[in-house]
């Protein structure tokens, strides 16, 4: 309860002193010169801001007719000193504020006609002041497209006229600086929203098309279409999907289809409808249907040998955990860290070397370890457990006792085999192909969940696509983010800089041998 009045004391107080201050102003501003009459708008402004925020229900209500006449008076007196030369930027914002106060003020009270009449007051001194004073022409536009947005509710032709001269306005800003394109195309925005209110589609596209055709000359139209992706308010999420696709332009964004739109959203429809709105601005045709790429002319495409695991772990730290994880395996086994001139084949020159060995060792022992971050995995590329029987590789089952692990072998133009581990042992597992030479499980393996790794893998492929994709390794590591290569094939790409992803390890004076 104390609370609670000191609360409302705290208010009421606000409120005395502005109402003080107001009164102070409003002597001072007797002189009618334009700097005590905009101070007393100011502080009209804030008294009603403080009066529109005492509360929820009847006390919102009660507060908005107590701010109804300071607002009112605020954009009066502000519209008056607009007209009459104080058309600076800065006090065309101070207007629109004003004018965003009077306007919530009257939607809670319901004075619609005193609303509609005090806006379109509004909209002609915007006008006069962009006409004659070309530098506040950009927010008196700005100001011209909200009022256009409240006037929509209370009287749609002149919400429609604001939006013209809005537009008008900025094309010609547009014209003279093509690098507000981005501010003309909002604007161009807020015209077909306002055309689309109490009109058909066809109606208001086609009364949107003859605007624009006669304040957006071919060139601007060009500027338009080259627009950077990043400077329109899309999405997230579409934002997202134009650049996996590597769509820099709102121009390049027309070639697009919508089948390509909905694998990089997860069919997410309303994306398709954003783009298809921003294309509709500038003149382009809506994306075409178009259809997901067919699968490989090849099936099976396994270009080289090697081995690798992928570790499913997100966490923001995932590298430096795997990489502790890693360490305490072959500690476990009584193998230590070292520098990289104490392990056999331990410089890089040697990763090079061809055609891994299938090892069948279960104790892990001397290795170098390369550890590198895809998506939502960690590789772990091994160099002498690169290649290991199914549901044998011993660094997998360690690892599968904290994350998902997914063993990928490779057999250059023979097999292409994923082996998933979980609570330390092999649990899942799929094949093209089968090298020679490897003996029978003891223990059955359930086929690969392939489900599990389209929810697991890049861009929203679906269990359909990475399915399709299995056996081409360059495909499926594309859709799944698991491992393309082994330490080999990065060792020969990338000479050096590896830093803390990169672990030798040597065995112990208390290691065991390799079984």
């Amino acid at each position: 309860m104390e609370s609670g009045a000191v609360g409302e004391q705290t208010l009421d107080e606000q409120l005395r002193e502005l109402t003080e201050q107001v009164a102070l102003d409003r002597r001072a501003a007797v002189d009618r010169s334009p700097e005590t009459g905009l101070q007393l708008a100011a502080s009209l402004a804030a008294l009603a801001r403080a009066q529109l925020g005492t509360g929820a229900g009847e006390s919102a209500r009660a507060g908005a007719a107590a701010a109804l006449e300071p607002a009112q008076e605020a954009v009066l007196i502000r519209l008056h000193w607009l007209a009459h030369g104080s058309a600076s930027a800065r006090e065309a914002g101070a207007l629109t504020e004003a004018l965003r106060l009077f306007e919530q003020a009257t939607r809670v009270i319901g004075h619609r006609e005193l609303a509609t009449n005090t806006i379109r007051q509004a909209c002609d001194a915007y006008r006069y002041a962009a006409q004659r004073y070309p530098a506040a022409a950009g927010v008196c536009a700005d100001g011209l497209s909200k009022c256009g947005v409240w006037l929509c509710r209370m009287d749609p032709d002149a919400a429609v006229a604001a939006s013209e001269e809005a537009v008008r306005i900025r094309a010609g800003l547009f014209a003279a600086n093509p690098e507000q394109s981005a501010r003309y195309l909002a604007s161009l925005n807020m015209l077909l929203r306002t055309l689309m209110i109490g009109r058909g589609r066809k109606q208001a596209l086609a009364m949107y098309r003859e605007r624009y055709a006669a304040w957006t000359s071919p060139e601007m139209t060009t500027r338009l279409r080259e627009t950077p992706v990043e400077e329109l308010d899309f999405t997230i999420k579409t934002a997202k999907a134009l650049a996996k696709l590597d769509c820099r332009t709102l121009d390049r964004a027309g070639y697009l289809t919508q089948q390509g739109i909905l694998y990089q959203t997860d069919g997410d429809l309303t994306t398709i409808e954003e783009i298809n709105w921003k294309l509709g601005l500038v003149g382009l045709k809506p994306l075409a249907a178009g259809a997901l790429a067919d699968p490989p002319s090849k099936p099976v495409e396994i270009s080289s040998s090697f081995g690798a695991l992928g570790v499913r772990c997100t966490d923001p730290d995932a590298l430096n955990k795997v990489r502790d994880a890693v360490i305490a395996a072959y500690a476990a086994d009584g193998a230590a860290l070292t520098e990289s001139d104490t392990v056999r084949n331990g410089h890089e020159s040697h990763w090079r070397a061809p055609d891994p060995q299938l090892n069948s060792g279960t104790v892990l022992g001397a290795d170098v370890v390369l550890l590198e971050r895809s998506g939502g995995w960690i590789a772990v590329k091994s160099l002498h457990w690169e290649l290991t029987p199914v549901g044998g590789n011993p660094l997998a089952r360690r690892l599968s006792r904290r994350w998902p692990v997914i063993a990928v072998n490779a057999t250059e133009n023979i097999a292409y085999e994923l082996c998933r581990y979980d609570d330390g042992r092999a649990t899942e597992y799929a094949a093209l192909g089968r090298p020679a030479g490897q003996a029978a499980l003891d223990t059955a393996l359930a086929p690969l969940n392939f489900a599990a790794l389209a929810d697991f893998g890049a861009d929203y492929a679906s269990e359909t696509q990475v399915r399709s994709a299995f056996g081409n390794s360059s495909l499926f590591a594309k859709v799944t983010e698991l491992p393309l290569s082994g330490i080999r094939q990065t060792g020969s790409s990338r000479a050096s800089g590896f830093g803390s992803s990169i672990l030798f390890f040597r065995n112990g004076s208390g290691a065991r041998q390799q079984g």
